[in-house]
């Protein structure tokens, strides 16, 4: 209890210091802004043809991201001395790269601990993997996903070495192979020597993080430790950004890599939206304020971390487990786009894919799915599980809520 209440009140203390002084002038403002949509523009442009994974464009996009890491003053975390950890997938048969930068902590009892700060920088390319078969050969620029996750890795990068000193070491890795099952931070937590995920305190990831405009700023994984809904709560309010913090556990992005190693880690999300894996999500339609927003409540959460004089509560274990076989990822849809604020039991659709499955049986905003086929459904993951069951063309039933009245639609699945 006593150490509960000292970790409060350093939480509190922290904070409080953090948000003290006087807020940069707009000037300075402007230019975050301007740097950040300067990396989105870039990493989304044509010129890097939605940087898939095997291609001279992620390597391209590579070399760029550790360039700023040596800017900045970072120092070089990957294989050698370099900045690239990189390995050869025995399931791709292609090199692949994550980019890893540090600012070491001070502490000489904690700096061999880290907090992880990251964000894939892979895409979906032309669309020949996991994309809609009607734009396969098309451009996915990914500009909300993911560069808009590397844009505030890169604003974070920058920023935290002029904050206070670091207890503990940052670790900043821009991880490959995202879309193709979390490959870059499977490899990182399993293989990571210097900082090992033993030692890690917590992870934060940035992803899809562009959109955030009006809304919420949804905190996926709160329930992997204790102290995530206060620690982000006080950076919400401190930031003037609305939290909404959900525990459901999700298996759809990097955080889920360290879940699986015992460690805390939560990801930050604007939500979804329907550019989503499609050729239309362009760095045009990125909230640059909003990205400004993601990063101060990221940059408080990661000084919290850095300077606990104890570790987080986890409320989650590691546990051995095979690598990931390409058969368990997921290849089908209904169509929906949930909504991550729901935390009562149950999806809550937040919207439908106009001419989707979903639609097309009479499907809307507001519905919240209960049960597929046979399975009741309690969290997103759920449904995920169905879905890598079933094939395109089948027909899957599907029980949900509508204004408290439960109702059963036939939708078909379609290949994601």
């Amino acid at each position: 209890m006593m150490i509960e209440r000292t970790s409060r009140m350093v939480m509190a203390m922290i904070i409080l210091a953090l948000y003290s002084a006087p807020l940069p002038a707009a000037a300075q403002q402007a230019s975050t802004f301007v740097e950040m949509m300067k990396t989105v523009t870039f990493l989304a442009g044509a010129d890097l043809k939605g940087r898939a994974v095997g291609t001279p464009e992620l390597d391209q996009a590579a070399a760029f991201i550790a360039g700023r890491f040596e800017a900045v003053g970072l120092v070089p975390g990957g294989t050698d001395g370099s900045w690239y950890q990189d390995w050869a997938d025995p399931d791709l048969k292609v090199r692949m790269r994550n980019v890893v930068g540090v600012l070491p902590g001070r502490d000489p009892l904690l700096s061999g601990q880290s907090v992880v700060i990251g964000a894939h920088y892979d895409h979906l390319g032309t669309g020949m993997s996991g994309a809609l078969p009607e734009n396969r050969g098309m451009i996915h620029p990914g500009a909300d996903d993911n560069a808009s996750g590397v844009a505030v890795l890169l604003e974070l990068a920058s920023r935290l070495p002029l904050a206070a000193d670091m207890e503990r070491s940052v670790v900043f890795v821009a991880f490959t192979g995202e879309e193709l099952g979390r490959k870059g931070s499977q490899y990182f937590v399993r293989n990571e020597k210097r900082y090992p995920a033993a030692k890690t305190a917590g992870m934060i990831n940035l992803d899809t993080v562009g959109r955030l405009g009006k809304n919420k700023l949804i905190v996926i994984g709160g329930g992997s430790a204790k102290e995530w809904p206060d620690l982000f709560r006080e950076a919400g309010k401190a930031s003037g950004v609305e939290i909404a913090l959900t525990g459901q556990d999700l298996d759809s992005s990097d955080q889920k890599s360290f879940h699986e190693a015992g460690v805390p880690a939560v990801q930050l999300f604007t939500g979804p939206h329907l550019d989503y894996h499609r050729p239309t999500d362009t760095a045009d339609k990125v909230d640059a304020r909003g990205l400004g927003k993601v990063a101060e409540v990221a940059r408080a959460a990661a000084l919290l971390l850095a300077n606990l004089p104890g570790p987080l509560t986890a409320t989650v274990s590691a546990a051995p487990r095979p690598g990931p076989s390409p058969g368990t990822e997921r290849k089908t849809t209904i169509g929906i786009v949930p909504d991550f604020t729901f935390n009562e039991a149950g999806v809550r659709l937040g919207g439908t894919l106009p001419g989707g499955p979903a639609e097309k049986a009479g499907m809307r905003e507001g519905d919240v799915i209960i049960r597929a086929g046979n399975t009741p459904i309690v969290v997103l993951k759920d449904l995920s599980d169905v879905l890598k069951t079933r094939k395109p063309g089948e027909k899957l039933p599907v029980r949900f809520l509508r204004g408290g009245k439960e109702m059963q639609a036939d939708v078909e699945v379609r290949e994601r």
